[in-house]
């Protein structure tokens, strides 16, 4: 009995030991960024039409897509770089005062475009290309986002997780060298990434107007630059 109690005891020291062993870390968090110019450029692109029946609004619709079709190839935008992301027909309605009803006022298509341009200097020409002049209000090409990015996010990701990393590191060997310990291993770390794009909104989309067509100035667009930042968690096994 008395052997068992003595190998009980034996068993729980050592598990108290290895524990405490374990609560001698430090841990830090660091991070690291990287930037570039974005070398591509995403656009979210509506082709709307509205008429008195359904028919007609697709048509105007279709022969609207069409346009966006020949200038789609005109700036060579690859097949793979362009995605109808919805599609719809809807009835419109107008609430009659007199009946205090609504009475159907027509019909309205919608096709929303995502196009990805691989040449991000061809963005203003490419939007004063698209974007057509509603003077008629029975169809046209509006443009409500833009967000430039890069294909180059991978590279940017290893390129900033080692620099972190190394940034961690600096901050446990200056801890352990206050608190005048030594440094004996890595016990764990985990890392996180995140981007920060430059969006431009255009509230309402951008549309053009009898103005717009009057100025003779070419449309600009400033890309910035696009960042990656890389988190890391770290700790160190101290003694």
């Amino acid at each position: 009995m008395k052997n068992i109690i003595l190998i009980c005891i034996a068993f729980s020291t050592l598990v108290g030991a290895k524990s405490m062993a374990e609560e001698r870390l430090i841990s830090v968090t660091s991070f690291a960024e990287k930037s570039v110019d974005p070398n591509m450029v995403s656009l979210n692109i509506e082709v709307w039409s509205k008429a008195a029946n359904a028919k007609q609004a697709q048509g105007l619709n279709a022969g609207e897509f069409l346009k966006v079709k020949k200038i789609l190839d005109s700036f060579k935008v690859k097949k793979e770089d362009v995605q109808t992301e919805n599609y719809s027909l809807n009835p419109e309605y107008v609430y009659n005062q007199k009946t205090q009803q609504n009475t159907l006022a027509g019909f309205r298509a919608l096709q929303t475009l995502r196009v990805t341009l691989r040449k991000t200097e061809d963005l203003g020409s490419f939007l004063d290309a698209t974007v057509t002049s509603a003077t008629k209000n029975e169809s046209g090409v509006n443009v409500n986002t833009i967000l430039w990015d890069t294909d180059k996010r991978p590279q940017l990701e290893v390129a900033a997780l080692g620099d972190a990393v190394r940034n961690g590191r600096q901050k446990a060997d200056e801890l352990a060298k206050a608190a005048n310990v030594t440094i004996k291993r890595v016990a764990g770390i985990s890392h996180g990434a995140s981007s920060s794009l430059p969006v431009p909104m255009m509230r309402g989309g951008l549309m053009k107007t009898m103005a717009y067509e009057a100025s003779s100035a070419p449309t600009e667009a400033m890309p910035g630059q696009v960042r990656v930042r890389v988190d890391v968690t770290a700790q160190y096994e101290i003694q």
